[in-house]
């Protein structure tokens, strides 16, 4: 039997997509967003289409924050500053520097934003995976037997994970998992190479973001506390590489933070001892989004449909 273990967008949607049921257990925040960003890319607007009937390709427009210089257009060299705060380096790969463009296209349902829409899209997504998910109050995973322990046993013959990497580690007592990912990625010890992040969820209050985000949907900075601010109705997202002790951010008052994991180095982690991996913090793989997901989606069902009819993967 095939489950998709997790309990975050990406289980919901690989649940969905594949047609597995799903095993609960949550190790992620929302804000993790194991997922990548809240929004639609342009990619899926096919697959966005067969479940809503009003769906559009529209766009956003960011503004730039150069060292306490504003401009609406991408400084020259923005992104090696960017890059050396968020993740420590300048060698970063290309789908990392995408976020920095000046336009960012996606898929709309009923006109709403980005967030919006992601939001209306998971909530169908979730009413049709909740009608068979499990919660078997997972305890440990045993991967020779291939078998997930709780409330009862659940043997599998595939398994496809989307919990934390170093959660997932956890789960198999043997330790034979952990093992097996510091050998074969030359890691010193089990770990994985991050940097904290924190982000603050901020009432829109100031009269200077209530303007600029009437124009702009993000505002990307360098020598700043944060390194992105998002406008979203009347909130403001700010993400950090440092915490920040005020009571507000910039005159907008801190309703919530969480803490979280910067990624600095890819492993790039598909597959280990059978279990297949799909995730930003899953697979330990920063330039992740709802599209890389559903094209790994397309690469399972593909190679299960294939095992399964003792045809031999050509590559």
């Amino acid at each position: 039997m095939k489950y998709v273990l997790g309990y975050n967008a990406v289980s919901y949607f690989v649940s969905y997509v594949l047609e597995i049921p799903l095993v609960k257990y949550k190790t992620l925040d929302v804000l993790d967003r194991n997922h990548g960003e809240d929004m639609i890319p342009i990619e899926l607007f096919d697959f966005t289409s067969n479940l809503f009937s009003n769906c559009s390709i529209e766009e956003y427009e960011r503004f730039y924050n150069d060292r306490g210089k504003f401009t609406s257009k991408k400084p020259k060299n923005f992104h090696n500053l960017y890059s050396l705060y968020t993740r420590g380096k300048t060698n970063v790969e290309e789908s990392y520097l995408n976020q920095l463009i000046k336009y960012q296209k996606y898929v709309s349902i009923d006109g709403l934003s980005a967030e919006d829409s992601f939001d209306k899209l998971f909530q169908k997504i979730k009413q049709i995976v909740n009608k068979t998910i499990i919660d078997n109050q997972l305890t440990e995973i045993q991967i020779n037997q291939k078998a997930l322990l709780g409330d009862s046993t659940i043997e599998f013959n595939r398994l496809i994970s989307t919990v934390n990497l170093v959660d997932l580690v956890d789960l198999d007592k043997s330790g034979i998992l952990r093992k097996s990912i510091v050998e074969n990625y030359n890691l010193e010890g089990f770990n994985l190479p991050h940097n904290d992040k924190f982000i603050y969820s901020c009432k829109l209050q100031s009269s200077e973001d209530k303007t600029l985000s009437g124009i702009y949907k993000q505002v990307l900075a360098t020598g700043q506390p944060y390194y992105r601010k998002t406008y979203n109705n009347d909130l403001i997202t700010y993400e950090c590489m440092r915490n920040i002790y005020d009571k507000d951010i910039e005159g907008n008052e801190i309703l919530k933070y969480t803490e979280t994991t910067q990624i600095s180095d890819n492993l790039g982690i598909s597959k280990t001892l059978g279990i297949d991996l799909i995730g930003k913090f899953s697979q330990w793989k920063e330039n992740t989004n709802l599209h890389s997901i559903y094209n790994t989606c397309m690469e399972l069902k593909e190679f299960y449909n294939s095992s399964e009819n003792n045809h031999q993967k050509v590559l």
